[in-house]
């Protein structure tokens, strides 16, 4: 989610700073899984840099300046939608998280509960993690990053990677259950590399995927899959 200025500051507008003094709340969810990620401070211009970056920024009541989410670690937390509350006064922002969003390197900031809770496994969301990760990587530049290196290569170089992960996947067939998991990972790990060096969404993916499955089993579908 990326703002321009105008858009930017009409919204800065709707906020009420001057409730908290000149700060706001700003509550952080997973936009995949909906877990809440971590609550920190925004003055008027941490919101307007979060607006115009796509990544979060906050206001550091310790260190008396803003702060971007992810400057020093590299788990920034990439914005996909905000939310003001009925008030004006607090935001919720949904994003997609790159590493840990915890200092403590834990996912969640809120991993105290009252009552124990068990942990749940990864779900399929964690498609959508690597994914914006990839994205990031391509975006950031860095030429040590492997996704970096790789798009930089061109086309070409990606979908050799896609042959021979798609070759390594029929040989993990004929061996343990532990080499199909892991050659089956590379593949998809590399086709969401080329969907991100085509700025091709993965939710697009889904959507096919839904699609077909809903036409197959419609009712009165003659070809069950």
């Amino acid at each position: 989610m990326l703002m321009d200025r105008k858009a930017a500051e009409e919204l800065a507008e709707r906020v009420d700073f001057r409730k908290g003094g000149g700060l706001i709340p700003a509550v952080v969810q997973d936009a995949s899984s909906g877990i809440v990620l971590m609550q920190a401070y925004m003055n008027r211009e941490a919101l307007l840099l979060t607006l115009l970056t796509g990544k979060t920024h906050f206001w550091s009541r310790s260190r008396k300046r803003i702060w971007m989410k992810g400057e020093e670690s590299g788990h920034y937390s990439i914005v996909e939608n905000l939310s003001l509350d009925c008030d004006g006064d607090a935001v919720l922002i949904k994003v997609q998280q790159i590493g840990p969003a915890c200092h403590t390197n834990r996912m969640s900031c809120f991993h105290n509960p009252v009552l124990e809770e068990e942990e749940g496994g990864p779900t399929s969301t964690i498609l959508e993690k690597v994914y914006e990760t990839i994205l990031e990587r391509i975006r950031s530049g860095d030429e040590r990053s492997y996704v970096k290196s790789l798009t930089s290569k061109g086309e070409e170089a990606i979908l050799d990677k896609i042959r021979e992960e798609s070759e390594e996947v029929v040989q993990a067939a004929r061996k343990s259950e532990a080499s199909i998991i892991s050659e089956v990972s590379d593949l998809l790990f590399h086709s969401m590399v080329y969907l991100a060096s085509r700025r091709i969404a993965i939710e697009e993916v889904f959507k096919e995927l839904e699609k077909r499955h809903r036409e197959k089993t419609s009712l009165g579908s003659s070809a069950p899959r």
